[in-house]
């Protein structure tokens, strides 16, 4: 690895603590909201719970989460850091709640609230700090942050697994790490790293005097800047990334959440199963940095473009019944799942960048959680009434469109005002 590589990599120790705070938070996000359910579903409708009513929950989360991430994204304007201690505090007090569940209803008030606020820690103002952080490697930042999704999804129900006969102990274990984590936020963390006596990106060659007065300056250009949600919303950019780059997070989410039941369908072992999940989470940690190093190293859109063109790839392994092909794709769905997580973040900053990210975000992210939400119902329904296969091949549609989009779209910055 050359210089410039090592470089590129070198995100400074404050920086590092930023993005392994995040990657608690992308953690938490998948084991409490998505991994788990392969099991605590199954346990919870042991204990006389609906099954049909839990399942139909995801669908009222998606809402849920597109409403908290609005709400979160305007109350956190002038104070990044101090929401999403408050809303890992709020995971730890409803994990609690979730574990007493043995009602739809108290399962419910757990749930709804827990998926919201993890998606908001995680997925909107974690991404914010890092994006405040590391304005031009954010790719690697956000590598290294995401792998926490595919993390959860080798473990997780592996955790689940051990406590199925007292389910209860998983959410309480789980609740106090997210108090810990909310803890360590509110009194270590800042929104951005001049505040800490810290720099941008870790790079210090240049003055931090000056650097400081620059980003007090852009401050206040960011008072008075035209990227209003409307004004973001009518943009065209907004929507294309949206169709080029949310939808591989559609798929990621789409394929994960139904990889127990598709391949159990193709007539693999349980055992078989978990062994691949546990491959897919192993190597998308290091796929994850991978993905994020392409964005740093060759450009945003070059890193969009791979993640389109290698879940295009998955997908077309997959729909064939070779166990070979099967297999090979799982180090490839590695690297997709941690492209997919991080890809609108880093597609978002390249157009707006560092300070008119946070009015982007707060628009483009509540719209990435419409698309994985929607990933996960509709993967799910036409999988369990036309077929696996028949899901993939409209994931495959999708995926095509998405790449095909994403090659025409302008990742770079929107006007010569953005800073």
């Amino acid at each position: 690895m050359n210089t410039r590589q090592t470089k590129a990599l070198n995100l400074g120790g404050k920086g590092l603590v930023m993005v392994i705070l995040s990657f608690f938070s992308c953690y938490l996000y998948s084991a409490l909201t998505s991994d788990s359910l392969n099991v605590t579903i199954g346990v919870f409708g042991g204990m006389g719970l609906n099954t049909n009513a839990l399942y139909a929950l995801s669908s009222v989360a998606t809402i849920c989460g597109i409403i908290g991430s609005i709400i979160f994204g305007k109350l956190s304007e002038k104070k990044i850091k101090m929401f999403w201690a408050v809303a890992n505090i709020l995971i730890a007090v409803f994990a609690f709640i979730w574990s007493t569940a043995h009602t739809v209803p108290i399962y419910a008030v757990g749930y709804l609230v827990v998926y919201t606020m993890t998606l908001v820690s995680s997925q909107l103002l974690s991404f914010n700090i890092l994006a405040n952080w590391f304005p031009r490697k954010r790719g690697v930042a956000l590598g290294i942050a995401t792998a926490g999704f595919p993390l959860s999804a080798a473990t997780t129900t592996s955790v689940c697994t051990f406590f199925a006969d007292n389910i209860g102990r998983f959410y309480i274990l789980y609740g106090v790490f997210a108090l810990i984590l909310g803890l360590v936020i509110l009194f270590y963390v800042k929104d951005f790293p001049e505040e800490k006596g810290a720099y941008p990106d870790n790079d210090k060659n240049f003055d931090f005097e000056a650097a400081r007065k620059e980003h007090e300056e852009n401050l206040a250009y960011l008072a008075t800047s035209k990227w209003t949600i409307k004004k973001v919303l009518t943009t065209k950019r907004t929507w294309g990334i949206w169709i080029g780059v949310c939808i591989t997070g559609f798929i990621s989410m789409g394929i994960m959440s139904n990889f127990l039941n598709k391949f159990m369908g193709q007539g693999y072992e349980l055992t078989t199963i978990l062994l691949m999940l546990a491959v897919v989470g192993i190597c998308a940690i290091p796929g994850s940095v991978f993905a994020g190093w392409i964005d740093v190293k060759f450009g945003t859109k070059t890193a969009c473009m791979m993640v389109s063109i290698l879940t295009i790839i998955v997908i077309c392994f997959n729909l064939t019944n070779i166990t070979a092909l099967h297999w090979i794709s799982l180090p490839l769905l590695a690297v997709e799942l941690g492209g997919s997580s991080n890809m609108y973040t880093s597609a978002t900053v390249a157009v707006w960048g560092r300070y008119d990210f946070q009015n982007a975000f707060r628009v483009i992210q509540p719209l990435n959680a419409v698309m994985t939400g929607i990933g996960i119902t509709t993967v799910g329904i036409v999988g369990t009434n036309f077929g696996y296969m028949t899901a993939y091949v409209v994931m495959l549609v999708l995926a095509i469109i998405a790449l095909i989009v994403c090659s025409i779209l302008k990742l770079k910055p929107i006007d010569d005002e953005v800073r």
